[in-house]
């Protein structure tokens, strides 16, 4: 129970944050809301208000004022912001649309590989899998080798967009990868599922690569 009410306070205080932060509904040393009205719009009881309020009074981002109501700060930090909770949250968010955006045309661009590369990128992407075996063992940036596997893969696949695509997406993977608290299992996913992306690619079965890249990503969502 404590930790739901935990992870709701957290959700609140994201929440807040966008509001303030992202979408500006709430501009620096403006005064918010009283708390009935607050809660109220942000569907939660005023005591998990309470200490959303609380831990970004912490971080900077807004002022209690006895007497006078709760404000957002005149300047709002730029650095050094501790947001742990709130990565934790607002990760996970990014995480899950990420990967289904991933689920979404990774299948489809492996396909595509089987269908266009050469036999000399299909060796590339043979040995690109393998750096990522040899990095894992030695306990390297198994993250980075895995990402230029799948960017062997999608330069196969000779489709322009998604060769212009993969570098925005492949930068919001590193920045989930460096908060992810599940970095062992998904480094096992990526091992197991790699071979066998890499052997149906290199039996150019395009329905096989499809399934197992599509596997991949439900993976990596379920671990997310």
């Amino acid at each position: 129970m404590e930790r739901k009410k935990a992870k709701l306070s957290e959700k609140t205080s994201d929440r807040l944050y966008e509001l303030i932060v992202e979408e500006r509904r709430y501009m620096p040393g403006s005064k918010l809301p009283n708390e009935n009205e607050l809660s109220g719009a942000l569907g939660v009881s005023r005591t998990t208000l309470r200490e959303a309020i609380s831990f970004l009074a912490a971080q900077g981002v807004l002022e209690i004022r006895r007497g006078k109501g709760t404000f957002v700060a005149e300047s709002l930090p730029t650095e050094g912001l501790d947001l742990t909770a709130l990565a934790g949250v607002r990760s996970r968010v990014r995480a899950k649309d990420l990967f289904e955006m991933r689920l979404i045309f990774e299948p489809a661009t492996v396909a595509l590989a089987c269908q266009r590369a050469s036999d000399e990128e299909l060796r590339l992407i043979e040995k690109k899998a393998r750096r990522v075996e040899e990095t894992a063992v030695q306990g390297g940036d198994w993250p980075l080798a895995d990402q230029e596997f799948h960017w062997a893969i999608i330069k196969a696949s000779h489709n322009e967009y998604m060769r212009r695509l993969y570098p925005i997406i492949n930068s919001a993977v590193n920045e989930i990868l460096q908060i992810s608290q599940n970095r062992q299992q998904m480094q096992d996913i990526a091992l197991r599922d790699n071979r066998l992306i890499l052997e149906f690619l290199l039996r150019r079965d395009e329905a096989g690569a499809r399934y197992a890249m599509s596997i991949h990503m439900k993976h990596l969502i379920n671990t997310l």
